[in-house]
């Protein structure tokens, strides 16, 4: 049966005419003071959240409270706004910042990081509750965290509770990490396997994001020279360009920069030796995977050109808020940190 997409798409569009232009972004960047940006955003439709989120905290922190409340406040109303299968394709694509905000968590736990740093680094946009994530974060060890998502009955709990022994012998978060991207990518290809055009949508971006987190754990496993006998344990299926015998090829190689020699013919080489130069300045991983993100949201924002009686519409419009969330954030960090605009702008995506 067809979907009418008139009512949430014409709410989309809307919506998405509120997201910030290349002009804004410029105006932003010129300013030089954290008081200066608060300023700024209270003339936007982020006014409330701002307001709220400084009286609660001074500063920085402040904002990005109010980041927070705003992309969930967000991505609520889309989920409001749909029912049925599209409701189901939509906490779908959803589910990715679920997977996201558990890793920050489990990887604030390892080093130490106190609550408020693992908070300030969440993204509740997707079914975890912000309520709910804050108390995982204050959680005193990964232990704990697993013990309440058990107790929560949280979906994540059984792949987490089975990869523990292996971390609490190793204290290596690989095994835990993987266990949440596999249980997730798994679950969400088999939801959107249907041939439905909709479902199929939802699919395609699935594989791409499978992709990227395939070609970053090569990349890891290269630079670190991991000694695991068999490698392909760390793969995930479902990929639409990076198969299990290109995974097992690459992970091979001797270092970095021969892996990304090795996918110059795919839709990432382009990308990847791009930020090859970065890399050699600076032996970051993040500036590749950085990069890989913004293929990943000019990728995904493309749909707004998509057809418009269809899901397409709903999937760039979560990418582009994304996006912009985290273009604030890299804003509003750079400039406490006093580092130049022009190279605040160069972490940017701007689309």
């Amino acid at each position: 049966m067809a979907v009418d997409f008139s009512y949430p798409n014409a709410r989309i569009r809307a919506m998405r005419s509120h997201l910030f232009d290349h002009d804004f972004y410029h105006k932003l960047l010129e300013i030089e003071e954290t008081p200066g940006l608060i300023s700024a955003f209270q003339q936007t439709i982020y006014q409330s959240h701002i307001e709220e989120g400084t009286l609660k905290y001074p500063g920085t922190l402040g904002v990005e409270e109010a980041f927070r409340k705003n992309i969930t406040e967000t991505f609520t109303k889309i989920l409001n706004m749909v029912d049925g299968q599209v409701k189901e394709l939509v906490e779908v694509l959803l589910g990715r910042w679920d997977v996201h905000s558990l890793k920050t968590i489990l990887r604030g736990k390892n080093v130490g990081a106190s609550t408020e740093e693992i908070i300030d680094s969440l993204i509740p946009a997707g079914q975890l509750s912000e309520i709910f994530l804050t108390e995982l974060a204050k959680q005193p060890d990964i232990k704990a965290v697993i013990d309440l998502l058990v107790m929560a009955r949280t979906p994540y709990a059984k792949p987490l509770s089975n990869a523990f022994p292996h971390y609490a012998q190793t204290k290596n978060l690989v095994r835990l990490e993987l266990a949440l991207d596999e249980f997730f990518y798994s679950y969400a290809l088999e939801r959107t396997s249907v041939r439905l055009f909709d479902a199929q949508l939802v699919h395609q971006v699935l594989k791409r994001e499978i992709d990227v987190i395939n070609v970053m754990t090569i990349l890891r496993m290269v630079q670190q020279k991991v000694k695991e006998q068999d490698k392909v344990l760390f793969f995930i299926e479902g990929g639409k360009y990076i198969d299990r015998e290109l995974f097992v090829d690459l992970v091979e190689n001797q270092d970095v920069e021969g892996v990304i020699h090795k996918l110059e013919k795919t839709p990432y080489g382009a990308v990847l030796k791009e930020a090859q130069g970065k890399f050699m300045e600076t032996g970051a991983l993040s500036v590749i995977e950085r990069s890989l993100e913004k293929l990943q949201v000019r990728q995904n924002t493309k749909l707004f050109r998509a057809d418009p009686l269809s899901i397409a519409l709903i999937i760039a419009y979560i990418w582009a808020k994304y996006n912009e969330i985290i273009n604030l954030r890299i804003i509003v960090r750079g400039k406490a940190l006093g580092m130049p605009s022009q190279k605040i702008k160069e972490d940017l995506v701007l689309v």
